[in-house]
């Protein structure tokens, strides 16, 4: 009897487990679905610092004269990267500021008679490559400008003794 009880009792319990696990498998909620919408924030970037040095000259010239060989004033510069992240120089370019009429400027303004055209100024061939990227936090890019005065086959005496402005802009 015992032995029938015993067996009743573990049928019923396995039954009861069997429903259980059933029941578990199939008595259950989804979560649904769910969606949001979050922003990020991107940093801009931080003007360059530029400083322009003290000019050098090739040979052994100390000043411009009109077609002379070898005669190439170098203008160095540093372009500081004082930002967050990295930044990239990607353009350099010098012109001479001119007025109206074409004259050449300096610090005081007008070189009357001293054409801003008799004057080449242009990146150095041997400077970086660009692209650059230049390091955050103080990282450089240096490099220099050459200038050099074209002979215009006309009297350049104007241009004697003047310092013209060299405009350099660096993206």
């Amino acid at each position: 009897m015992f032995r029938k009880l015993y067996k009743k009792r573990l049928a019923a319990i396995a039954f009861v487990a069997a429903l259980a696990v059933t029941g578990a498998a199939v008595a259950y909620f989804t979560g649904g679905t769910a969606t949001d919408t979050g922003s990020g924030t991107v940093g801009s970037p931080t003007p360059w610092v530029f400083t322009l040095g003290t000019p050098t000259w090739s040979g052994s010239l100390a000043a411009l004269y009109p077609g002379a060989a070898n005669d190439t004033e170098f203008i160095p510069f540093t372009v500081t990267n004082n930002g967050a992240g990295p930044q990239s120089v990607t353009k350099i370019t010098a012109t001479l500021p001119a007025e109206t009429n074409g004259d050449a400027e300096n610090a005081s303004g007008d070189i009357p008679g001293c054409l801003a055209s008799w004057f080449k100024a242009t990146a150095d061939a041997s400077n970086p490559a660009l692209p650059a990227s230049v390091a955050p936090g103080g990282g450089t890019y240096a490099g220099k400008i050459d200038l050099t005065i074209q002979n215009a086959n006309a009297s350049q005496n104007t241009c004697q003794g003047a310092a013209p402005e060299v405009k350099v802009t660096v993206s």
